[in-house]
């Protein structure tokens, strides 16, 4: 029974390696433009040689392209949702901008976020100051100084989208 997952485990590993030589020889291929027998051999010899670099000095494993893939697809979910507040915030903002009377109360709010990696803090830190309206002043370990242009984006800072979005990042990283 274990010699049977081991085939199961080996002939999915050599269909990955297998897949990963054929996206490096296509590129090759699309790259060079032609395709003659001196370019599909020499693109053959490049792109294990280009593999197995990946291999040795880049970290690179067949089993690493399911990790790869969820980051991205979490990536672009916080992609998605950065991209949302800041257009929510840049239509408050304006919406202070152009009223006829301006009342702002600018506030700096200190604030830890619980987050336990160091880049899961700069990327909250600069969503924060990517969004409009607010700005990271200072980043010390887990306690962050962000200057609010109104109590309104004050309020409840700590507990922003992005912070519960890099939370999960990272409990699904430890889960791995």
């Amino acid at each position: 029974m274990i010699n049977f997952y081991l085939v199961i485990y080996l002939e999915t590993t050599t269909r990955k390696v297998l897949l990963m030589l054929f996206i490096i020889f296509a590129l090759w291929i699309i790259f060079n433009g032609r395709l003659t027998v001196e370019t599909t051999l020499l693109g053959i010899f490049v792109s294990a040689m280009l593999f197995l670099f990946i291999c040795k000095f880049m970290g690179y494993s067949p089993n690493t392209d399911k990790k790869i893939a969820r980051h991205f697809l979490r990536g672009l979910c916080y992609a998605v949702i950065l991209i949302w507040e800041t257009v929510k915030a840049n239509l408050y903002v304006s919406k202070i901008v152009f009223s006829r009377k301006i009342e702002i109360r600018p506030q700096m709010v200190f604030f830890k976020a619980g987050l336990k990696t160091t880049a899961a803090r700069v990327m909250l830190a600069n969503s924060i100051t990517l969004t409009p309206g607010t700005l990271t002043v200072v980043l010390n370990d887990d306690l962050f100084c962000v200057h609010c242009l109104n109590s309104d984006l004050a309020a409840d800072i700590n507990k922003t989208v992005f912070a519960r979005q890099l939370e999960k990042f990272e409990s699904s990283e430890g889960q791995q």
